[in-house]
């Protein structure tokens, strides 16, 4: 049998040869001995296909969240030889698997040296119906970094030897072609666990092992065999290639067709593995309740998109936003109330958004902005990722990096960077959100954004998390009376999908009508006054003072009534009614002094055609342990270059 295995040069190792036990050989085969028919050179994406306003090269000397031009690992021809059997791809999948079976094959991991790691994995197990003989103890340092030999030993090693105990996973002895050499892999032909959840108390990385030459590749970029547990792990079904490097995603969904599902034929090349981690254990078990609440109920709230209005195609950095811009132009499709920022700066944290339940955005260092502002603004089960190189350098601080914060302050999945990816290899934000709103778990859509495994991504959160299960139409026969917030989010969403669809027409009467509903609560007419707003319909703007005060009226927390009152505020100002303005700023002042002078009220707002001195409130507060600091932080336009390699240590004699 021959297979096409699609990987780079040197990917990198995972298991012993299955004869000696030991590492896989690798033997010198002459370029031309491979065939002509097997060349993989292809891109790995598909991204400048479609997006060909930037299908140009990227410029020499790139950031080094973009992959530099003349970086990209070579292609190889690489066959995968047996005798006696058919060809067949080793890398394309067509298949549609049952989304209900996947809980069926979830492991559950967690360390037995950490003295909250049984307590949570069995509290999941518990609320997921996963049996015992499916949640496995390991004996693992209780630290968030380990060597290479602490992970194979104490990690992959002891998951390898229980799947092969349980007969859930069977292997077959192959020759990988790689290039001009051959290693001896072992390949899964069944394997019975699509998905692994790692519990708080395994470890989070892998560090660099500098003194390992062979496993190095010839780019400097991609001279590191460091890598996320998490995305090490999920290769597990395929052992002995090499270390460094990358290995290509098998489910990257770069074409966006949304027909791979996880299921057995995925499950012989990768494993989806997530991890229910954060700050605290209090805030793991929060998560896990968090998302099947929000499961049950169907996530509904408003969408954050903070993107820093990038166009240029030669700049390396413009793919990220444009991903941005299309999961907003996604999120509108789907009905969804979008906050889309375009400037260069993050949002400052004096911004009042409130009820989020979806946040994507870039690119700030240290968590900042409303993410770590009173109150906390995240919806239960609400998703959020920040792109950062080191965003999960750590998860276990509630102030450092964004993946921690974003936990500590709400949010119930998430995803980052261990260590520096390189733009192209982080999560395709686009693909993440549309096989979110396509109904997909969390692991599925987090797994089909991420062209790289054996690298720098850690997902974090439950894998089985679906938070578009129900049935839109569902949950909207559900809305009750009076309303409560989420009934007011569906009924947004459910305006705003036939105004996007066309089926009702933009007409403050309409508006009216469809909104004005009984039990109708502050959210639902907060987002009336929004659309009727845009209309700039001279009848339909003498309505909007009205709305926003019934929405104001009906708010109980402040942030949420300081917004509403700026709207009013701005509302008074654009139509020339500035002593009503100054009444509703002064309201603001008086009836939540702490409050507003956190969000920022002003004492006079200007008319937005004024040129006159800016009005917006100080940009950027960064959480400093307790204290906070207010300091102009605009988002980085060079990210931090890859640290210099230490000298390697000379081999012993």
């Amino acid at each position: 049998m021959t297979l096409l295995l699609s990987v780079p040069l040197g990917v990198r190792a995972d298991g012993p040869d299955p004869a000696t036990n030991q590492p896989a050989s690798i033997v010198p085969v002459p370029p031309a001995a491979t065939p002509s028919s097997l060349q993989t050179d292809q891109p790995d994406s598909s991204f400048l296909e479609r997006h060909p306003e930037v299908a140009q090269p990227l410029p020499p000397g790139s950031s080094t969240l973009s992959l530099p031009s003349g970086a990209t690992p070579d292609r190889a021809s690489t066959t995968v030889e047996q005798a006696g059997a058919d060809q067949s791809p080793f890398h394309f999948f067509d298949q549609v698997g049952e989304p209900e079976e996947l809980p069926n094959h979830l492991l559950v991991v967690y360390n037995s040296n950490d003295p909250d790691s049984k307590g949570l994995a069995d509290y999941y197990a518990a609320r997921r119906n996963i049996p015992p003989e499916r949640v496995l103890a390991i004996a693992c340092p209780a630290t968030e970094t380990v060597t290479r030999a602490e992970y194979e030993e104490t990690i992959r090693q002891p998951i390898i030897d229980y799947l092969s105990q349980k007969d859930w996973i069977a292997r077959q002895s192959m020759l990988v072609r790689l290039g001009s050499r051959t290693v001896n892999v072992l390949v899964a032909t069944r394997n019975e666990i699509w998905a692994m959840a790692l519990m708080r108390g395994v470890p989070l990385k892998i560090s660099n092992d500098f003194a390992d030459k062979d496993s190095m590749e010839p780019e400097p970029v991609m001279q590191t065999n460091a890598a996320a547990v998490d995305s090490e792990l999920a290769v597990l079904p395929v052992f002995g290639l090499p270390k460094g490097g990358y290995v290509p995603n098998a489910f990257f969904d770069d074409k966006m067709t949304g027909l791979g599902r996880v299921g057995p034929l995925l499950a012989a090349k990768i494993i989806m593995v997530c991890r229910l981690d954060g700050p605290t254990p209090n805030d793991v078990r929060r998560m896990i309740d968090d998302s099947l609440y929000a499961e049950q109920n169907r996530l509904a709230g408003l969408a954050v998109v903070d993107s820093r209005g990038l166009t240029d195609p030669k700049n390396g950095h413009t793919p990220g936003d444009i991903w941005l811009r299309t999961s907003r132009d996604l999120l509108v499709k789907d009905g969804w109330l979008v906050k889309f920022d375009d400037k260069p700066d993050v949002l400052p944290p004096t911004d009042p958004c409130n009820q989020v339940a979806l946040y994507l955005g870039w690119y700030s260092e240290t968590a900042c902005g409303p993410w770590v502002t009173p109150p906390d603004r995240f919806l239960r089960g609400a998703i959020a990722y920040h792109l950062h190189s080191y965003s999960a350098s750590t998860i276990r601080s509630d102030t450092a990096n964004w993946v921690g914060p974003l936990i500590a302050h709400g949010a119930a999945a998430t995803m980052g960077m261990v260590y520096e990816p390189y733009l192209m290899f982080t999560p395709h934000l686009d693909i993440f959100t549309k096989r979110l709103l396509d109904g997909d778990y969390f692991c599925e859509a987090a797994y089909a954004s991420e062209p790289a495994l054996s690298w720098m991504g850690t997902v974090v959160g439950d894998p089985l998390y679906r938070p578009f299960r129900k049935p839109f139409e569902s949950a909207l026969a559900g809305v009750g009376v009076p309303h409560t917030d989420h009934d007011d989010w569906l009924l947004l969403q459910q305006v705003q999908r036939e105004l996007a669809s066309g089926q009702i027409q933009n007409d403050a009467g309409i508006l009216e009508k469809s909104l004005e509903v009984t039990g109708a609560g502050p959210v639902a007419y907060e987002g009336l006054g929004d659309l009727l707003e845009k209309l700039k319909d001279p009848q339909a703007s003498r309505d909007v003072p009205q709305v926003y005060q019934k929405a104001q009226a009906g708010e109980t927390l402040p942030v949420d009534r300081i917004r509403v009152g700026l709207k009013l505020a701005r509302y008074f100002t654009e139509h020339g009614m500035t002593g009503r303005a100054e009444a509703e700023l002064e309201h603001l002042r008086q009836d939540n002094p702490e409050e507003a002078q956190r969000f920022g009220v002003p004492d006079v707002l200007l008319p937005a055609s004024s040129k006159g001195p800016s009005t917006q409130p100080p940009a950027q507060a960064k959480q400093n342990g307790n204290a906070t600091s207010v300091s102009t932080t605009p988002k980085s336009s060079q990210p931090p270059r890859l640290p210099a390699l230490p000298q390697q240590a000379p081999a012993p004699e």
